[in-house]
């Protein structure tokens, strides 16, 4: 698959898969950032991707951001539509401190990894009853 990737920012960095075998790609931060402790900042990529129609484009915070850094993405993930990829729709990333201390990222760290998911939209049928038996409340079975 070849993604059209445009660049907003000289900092930023083309993201690429660092295996054969991985799922994602890493998305570097373009500017040195301080979080105080359990704040939220929102910060661009550098990056427009343009995501294929069909397509959805998943960002999620690496998964040693906590213990090794301090951070995770606020919005747990981030979710970028087919029709996001005009000249000025570069992507954004809320990180959140997770911590009680100052957090300190630098110019070209590894905050988020991206991937691209197929799509397909569902056709919502209202009905009076649901087809299948009950499985119980929230928090079951087994609960």
């Amino acid at each position: 698959m070849k993604i059209n990737i445009r660049r907003t920012h000289p900092k930023a960095i083309l993201p690429k898969y660092h295996t054969a075998g991985a799922a994602a790609f890493d998305i570097h931060l373009i500017e040195d950032i301080t979080l105080a402790p359990r704040s939220i900042k929102a910060t661009t990529t550098g990056l427009v991707i343009a995501t294929p129609e069909n397509y959805v484009l998943v960002l999620a915070s690496r998964s040693s951001n906590p213990l090794k850094k301090g951070i995770d993405m606020a919005n747990s993930i981030a979710i970028i539509d087919s029709d996001y990829k005009g000249n000025d729709d570069e992507i954004f990333l809320q990180l959140m401190n997770v911590t009680d201390e100052v957090v300190e990222l630098k110019t070209g760290d590894r905050v988020a990894q991206g991937m691209f998911l197929p799509v397909q939209q569902a056709e919502f049928v209202e009905v009076e009853q649901m087809e299948a038996e009950n499985r119980g409340g929230w928090g079951s079975p087994g609960a």
